[in-house]
C-alpha cells in the first residue's frame, strides 16, 4: 500500500454508502413513497437518493485503488479534485444545518456528513503530502 490516507477515505466512502443505503431503504424511501408528494416528485427525490449513495461508492473503491498507485503526481491532482469535492459537500451540508436550526432535531443530522467531509478533507491532504520511501540499494 503506498497511501494509507487516501485508503481510509476510500474506506469512509464505501461505509457511507452502505450506511447511507441501509438508511434510506429502512427509513427515508418510505417516509417518501407515504408522502403525499406526486409521483415525478417521490421518483426524482429516490433517484437523487440513490446518486447520492453510488457517488460514495464510487469516489470510496476509486480512493482505495489509488491508494496502491505508484504515479504520484497523477493521484495527488485527483485527490486536489477531492478535496474540492468534500468542500463542496461540507458546505452543503453546512448550509443544510443552517437552514433547519429552527426545525427540532433535523439540524442534527446534517452534522454528520459536514463533519465527515472535513475529515476527509484533513486525510485527503495529508495523503496528498506523502512522499515516495526511498529505498536504499
Amino acid at each position: 500500500m503506498k497511501n494509507w490516507y487516501y485508503f481510509i477515505v476510500g474506506f469512509i466512502g464505501v461505509f457511507s454508502a452502505i450506511t447511507h443505503t441501509m438508511d434510506g431503504i429502512a427509513r427515508e424511501l418510505p417516509i417518501l413513497k407515504n408522502s403525499n408528494l406526486e409521483n415525478m416528485t417521490q421518483a426524482i427525490f429516490a433517484f437523487n437518493y440513490n446518486i447520492v449513495a453510488a457517488d460514495h461508492l464510487g469516489l470510496g473503491i476509486a480512493l482505495i485503488v489509488m491508494a496502491f498507485q505508484k504515479n504520484r503526481e497523477i493521484i495527488k491532482a485527483a485527490a486536489l479534485v477531492l478535496i474540492g469535492l468534500h468542500f463542496t459537500r461540507a458546505i452543503v451540508s453546512i448550509i443544510a444545518v443552517s437552514s433547519s436550526l429552527n426545525d427540532s432535531g433535523t439540524a442534527g443530522t446534517f452534522w454528520i456528513p459536514a463533519i465527515a467531509n472535513i475529515a476527509c478533507i484533513i486525510l485527503l491532504w495529508l495523503g496528498s503530502k506523502v512522499k515516495d520511501k526511498q529505498t536504499a540499494c
